[in-house]
């Protein structure tokens, strides 16, 4: 997830961090593309992603509008910044730049074709302020895009108690820290709010047992909640046991034959008026 709050971020800097990061990227890009690609994204647009990250939304971006478009991704990290100009260049996109900015706030006069964000409105403390303000780099008649989740919808059916007790953990934490978790079904509002008429889509990624990556998305995000878990007293490092979490959700999933549903995904979209 995009790091852009003025507090703390929850999930650390670490390298693991990074690398969940980029796992849970590609876990998220098809239904994030599909978004973008609704909200009318083409060759040619000039676009801004908002909270890069490690770059891999602002790589999508840059395949869609191709060699006649190109991208700016921001973020407040350089380290993650550095990584995200060697991805891409490892990716031989040629069309993508990135640089720093505490966000919602960018030094840029440049007006953009398209702003864009994933995981990014989650951590903004006032989400419809921060879209006013971003919106002042968007030319008339432009596109706005974000993809954000509610992770309280991550579930299983039938129930698998340690998936159960660590989405709430997950979700408490955040609230705790001051951030929401629930952002994505509130897309509508926040985009209305900020003088926009959104069209919505909801999507999540699904999986039958315990053997796929919906496991190790939860587990490294409680990995690197677990520090914020523990000061926010959400629960103790023993209760998280985080060393043994991953056998024990899969052995449950499997042991129920339980479809793992991860978070819901909800995707929002509109054109700036003239």
């Amino acid at each position: 997830m995009s790091r852009q709050n003025s507090g703390s971020y929850p999930l650390g800097y670490s390298s693991h961090e990074a690398n969940r990061l980029e796992q849970q990227a590609a876990f998220l890009n098809e239904l994030t593309e599909e978004v973008f690609r609704r909200a009318g994204m083409r060759p040619g647009m000039r676009v801004l992603d908002v909270g890069c990250g490690m770059g891999d939304v602002s790589m999508a971006a840059a395949r869609i509008v191709g060699a006649s478009g190109s991208v700016v991704g921001v973020d407040r990290d350089p380290e993650g910044l550095n990584r995200a100009r060697a991805r891409a260049s490892a990716a031989q996109l040629t069309n993508v730049e990135f640089r720093q900015a505490e966000l919602p706030h960018i030094d840029a006069n440049e007006k953009f074709d398209a702003l864009v964000g994933r995981l990014v409105m989650i951590y903004f403390p006032d989400p419809a302020a921060a879209l006013r303000e971003l919106l002042r780099h968007v030319a008339p008649g432009g596109v706005v895009s974000f993809h954000e989740p509610d992770l309280s919808r991550i579930s299983t059916i039938p129930p698998v108690p340690s998936v159960a007790e660590n989405v709430d953990r997950l979700n408490l934490v955040f609230e705790r820290c001051g951030f929401h978790p629930r952002i994505g079904v509130s897309l509508g509002q926040v985009f209305s709010a900020a003088g926009l008429a959104p069209s919505l889509l909801g999507a999540t990624r699904m999986e039958q047992g315990g053997g796929g990556f919906c496991p190790t998305w939860l587990v490294t995000t409680i990995r690197s909640l677990a520090p914020a878990m523990v000061k926010t007293q959400v629960a103790t490092e023993a209760e998280i046991d985080i060393d043994t979490l991953d056998q024990r959700i899969r052995q449950e999933a499997d042991a129920a034959n339980a479809l793992l549903l991860g978070p819901l995904m909800v995707g929002a979209w509109a054109v700036k008026p003239a």
